[in-house]
């Protein structure tokens, strides 16, 4: 059997609350060509709608703090 090899990308976007608490969304294998305009639309569109809120004090959401994407790979050694 031969090797294994795996790819995948995750993008983590961290959410502030109102209370202070923060959360981080966490999308395997998001669009390869996600612009910041992209993020700054998603986080209007948060605010707006008021779609998430957070678990300690149900408090509203403010802003994102932070995104990253990061590309993995796992590679699966056949040692026989």
């Amino acid at each position: 059997m031969a090797d294994i090899v795996k790819t995948a990308s995750l993008l983590n976007i961290e959410c502030v609350f109102l209370d202070g608490d923060t959360r981080t969304i966490t999308m395997k294998n998001p669009r390869s060509n996600i612009s910041s305009s992209d993020i700054e639309n998603l986080e209007t569109f948060m605010q707006t709608e008021n779609i998430i809120i957070g678990d300690r004090d149900s408090s509203d959401f403010r802003k994102i703090k932070k995104t990253v994407k990061r590309n993995t790979t796992t590679r699966y050694l056949d040692l026989e």
